[in-house]
């Protein structure tokens, strides 16, 4: 996800991935510190639980006034961070889309049974906020969550999922379609791209410019040859050429964009590479291709930022935690790649982790104990 601040607003769009939790609590930790009334502008269509929550639990223990603008779409994981202000916007041609969490698992019947009964906890906690914001049955809550529902900003206002519809601040271009035929991420990407389109001042002149036939009179080609330097021409060209050096003008600056942009791709792509191999070289294992694409993924759509913070983490040890187990179903999972350390040098590297340990996979701490003080 991406984040930005400007005075009191802090901006929220893309994917909720794992570690934005943490960057979420550091955000609006600083604005409470300046202000007692803070928006948040969000657009997303989801992603990790865990972090959600996180972002969940910071909103509602937080003593600041906050109001939440829905910019677009407030999809999975979205529409239940909305939940936790009492005070939700959305503009008038935006949605909100309600789920149950969904995951994937690998291992045995146990791994997949133990994945069950988390998605299970999830479920419950869903159903249970929207419970409380709604004031629906169980099983009218459950029915939304048994399916993709779609809610327009009047359903969701009828529902009271938010408290006003605003005035879009953008002109959707788009006609009137069903979300549920369109899919979840086609609808974000659609949002996405007039939330961050900025036409330019020549591409906008062309665009009004409505009678091809209308003559210029003399100062008009005068100010266009001065302005966009075109040579060979003067006030006294017919329109028809100063049309087409204007065209000719405006291709060119196209494919020089155009040019520029693929340089810039490519530039970006072998940072992302780069990247992804120092972290790799740093953690000392060879991420798998699955990784690899996922990492890269990460970089294209939230930004080589975003995948630096990501990737930050990878190289640090970690503690066993509940993702290991639910991906594995093995005691102990996270210790990969330290089945040779001492007693000693879990103490020195990882301290936290060696008491992590204790619990997650007792027989591995007894011989380590065992080990070092010879019981």
């Amino acid at each position: 996800m991406i984040f930005g601040i400007k005075d009191n607003v802090l901006t929220m769009y893309g994917t909720i991935w794992e570690y934005d939790g943490q960057d979420f609590v550091y955000y609006l930790s600083r604005l409470e510190s300046q202000y007692s009334e803070i928006t948040i502008r969000l657009h997303t269509y989801g992603g990790s639980v865990f972090a959600g929550n996180l972002m969940c639990n910071a909103l509602e223990r937080s003593s600041a006034d906050i109001t939440i603008i829905i910019d677009g779409l407030a999809a999975s994981m979205g529409a239940i961070f909305i939940l936790s202000s009492k005070k939700v916007k959305i503009v008038n041609n935006g949605y909100v889309m309600i789920h149950a969490p969904h995951s994937g698992s690998y291992g045995n019947a146990q791994d997949h049974e133990s994945n069950a009964k988390l998605l299970r906890l999830m479920e419950e906690n869903f159903v249970d906020k929207l419970m409380l914001r709604t004031g629906k049955t169980e099983a009218e809550v459950k029915t939304w969550i048994s399916k993709d529902t779609w809610l327009s900003a009047k359903e969701a206002l009828a529902l009271g999922l938010v408290s006003e519809i605003l005035p879009a601040s953008v002109e959707t271009v788009y006609p009137a379609f069903d979300p549920e035929d369109v899919g979840e991420t086609e609808v974000y990407n659609m949002y996405a791209s007039l939330l961050t389109s900025i036409p330019t001042a020549a591409v906008s002149a062309f665009n009004n410019y409505e009678n091809p036939n209308k003559n210029f009179n003399d100062n008009m080609k005068q100010l266009l040859i001065t302005a966009l330097a075109l040579t060979g021409l003067d006030a006294n060209s017919s329109d028809s050429a100063v049309l087409a050096a204007v065209q000719e003008k405006i291709t060119g600056a196209e494919k020089k964009a155009t040019d520029a942009e693929a340089k810039l791709k490519t530039v970006e792509e072998n940072r992302i590479d780069s990247l992804i191999e120092a972290a790799a070289s740093g953690a000392k294992k060879e991420f798998t291709p699955e990784e690899k694409s996922t990492y890269k993924t990460i970089g294209a759509t939230s930004g080589v930022e975003a995948l630096e913070m990501v990737l930050k983490n990878v190289a640090k040890p970690i503690a066993p935690g509940i993702g290991a187990m639910i991906q594995t179903g093995t005691p102990g999972a996270s210790v990969t790649g330290r089945e040779s350390w001492t007693f000693d040098q879990w103490q020195k590297e990882d301290p936290k982790g060696l008491e992590a340990l204790a619990s997650a996979d007792k027989e591995k701490f007894n011989t380590l104990f065992n080990a070092k003080y010879k019981k």
